[in-house]
């Protein structure tokens, strides 16, 4: 017979604009910034085990992030089943929605009693020391389209901005590798300046729509644009639409694109998540 299982979910989270903050305590690193949760994201089965496993898309995987978040919370082996609804390394965040579904099961089917919080806390330790994340986990705990005012997890550092469930249309041409970008100290500090100046417009006037305007101008000021995703996100804004670059991923991302971005390959389409993780 098997053993109990439980489910969970959490959000994709496309960054949009981002401040990185560092300091020795995990709790305390990560960013401030702005981003948007998807209704696709991580759907993680969690079942005890004779050892740790994980699986990611039906294949064994190391998952250093999730390991690290599960082996903080418990010496208990489980076996990790987690689907992913979008593409790994693009900007989605799904380092973070993996090892957040991952620890919320965990929690579930192990008995442990901790606050969303508690598991949030660990998901975000673990993508600051592996350095695969650095804000996504605070933005899927709670979902929306919000904007991180202090880095680490509390909701009260959270400003939600009111939209409906608006579809999100993208189009992926690879990955950014996020350690390499994290230490780069020049992209560092251009990152900063470019995120303060963007984040301080957008908490004058926190809509969906200048969401899109003061990322678009934060991802051309960082300079990780290449041909493909300046021209998508051109393509979307002659359109009518407004588009901007995931961060950190070749991803562009859009609203009311009419079309535009089919000419840059596969168009994937996900509505808002205007729901944070929890059990399934």
């Amino acid at each position: 017979m098997r053993p109990k299982s439980s489910k969970a979910f959490a959000p994709a989270h496309i960054s949009g604009i981002f401040i990185i903050c560092t300091d020795t305590d995990p709790l305390l690193s990560g960013s401030m910034g702005a981003g948007i949760c998807l209704e696709s994201g991580a759907i993680t089965a969690v079942t005890p085990h004779n050892e740790t496993t994980i699986h990611i898309n039906g294949f064994e995987s190391g998952a250093p992030t999730t390991l690290s978040a599960i082996r903080s919370l418990t010496d208990t082996p489980v076996l990790v089943e987690t689907e992913l609804g979008v593409p790994h390394g693009c900007g989605f965040g799904t380092s973070g929605a993996g090892a957040l579904s991952s620890v919320l099961a965990a929690n579930d089917v192990l008995s442990l009693n901790l606050t969303l919080n508690e598991v949030a806390e660990a998901a975000h330790t673990a993508e600051i020391t592996n350095m695969t994340g650095l804000g996504d986990v605070a933005g899927q705990a709670f979902g929306g389209v919000s904007i991180r005012k202090k880095p680490g997890i509390s909701e009260s550092n959270i400003e939600k901005i009111p939209c409906s469930d608006e579809t999100i249309s993208w189009v992926s041409f690879g990955e950014i590798s996020t350690r390499s970008v994290l230490s780069d100290e020049m992209k560092k500090r251009a990152i900063n300046s470019a995120g303060k100046k963007r984040l301080r417009e957008l908490m004058e006037k926190p809509t969906l729509s200048n969401f899109f305007i003061q990322s678009c101008k934060f991802a051309t000021e960082i300079q990780l644009m290449s041909p493909k995703v300046k021209d998508a996100i051109e393509a979307v804004e002659s359109a009518g639409g407004l588009a901007s670059q995931a961060m950190l991923g070749s991803t562009v991302f859009a609203i009311n694109d009419s079309g535009a971005l089919s000419e840059f390959g596969h168009v994937h389409e996900s509505r808002i998540s205007n729901t944070g993780a929890h059990l399934l």
